[in-house]
């Protein structure tokens, strides 16, 4: 904490100067501020280890523990129909933007593809998987018995992903099915977050 301290000092001396109306001072001021803000954040360990600075401003809403307790938060939503719900489990527009898209090799300049066409395209058909999800199992009660993925996981620099979540499950008769009701899991941070309704 000592080169916090300093700047700390050195801060409230550079105030006083710029309080005095010296405009290159206040300039050096606003430089120091910026360092002394990333400092601070450095200082409470919010610099180095496998996730930087850029991505813990940018978290992730509607997070679970583990797949299995999202997909329980699907399967409770899904017997109340509620779309709502639903909806808000996967990834919205920002958390694309922010936590996804920089890290995927089509967000490459080279690649020419902008964001708005990617989001859209993922957005578009995440929901149709989603009303097309609502109209065959929505009111339908399931308990979760296990969590898998028949795909690949796929690692990306702060997170990655888990294809093709497939669920077994027992309904109200007792009866063992396996359904496929969402596509992949995004992992980050030991953080799980749906990706989209997708199947893949």
């Amino acid at each position: 904490m000592g080169g916090v301290d300093r700047l700390l000092d050195e801060l409230a001396v550079r105030r006083r100067v710029a309080a005095d109306g010296g405009l290159a001072e206040r300039g050096a001021l606003v430089r120091l501020v910026r360092c002394f803000a990333i400092a601070a954040v450095c200082a409470m360990g919010g610099c180095g280890g496998d996730y930087d600075t850029h991505t813990r401003l940018s978290p992730l809403q509607r997070t679970f523990s583990s797949p299995e307790a999202l997909s329980d938060a699907v399967l409770a939503a899904l017997a109340a129909r509620d779309a709502d719900t639903l909806s808000s489990l996967a990834l919205d527009e920002l958390e694309f933007r922010t936590v996804v898209w920089p890290e995927l090799p089509s967000s490459r300049p080279e690649r020419g593809v902008p964001f708005d066409y990617a989001w859209g395209d993922l957005h578009q058909k995440s929901r149709n998987s989603l009303r097309r999800l609502l109209a065959r199992y929505g009111g339908e009660r399931y308990e979760r018995v296990a969590v898998a993925f028949a795909g690949e996981t796929t690692p990306y620099r702060t997170f990655r992903v888990h294809r093709e979540t497939v669920l077994d499950v027992r309904d109200e008769d007792g009866n063992d099915l396996t359904v496929s009701l969402f596509g992949s899991i995004l992992e980050r941070d030991r953080e799980f977050k749906l990706f989209s309704y997708v199947v893949d």
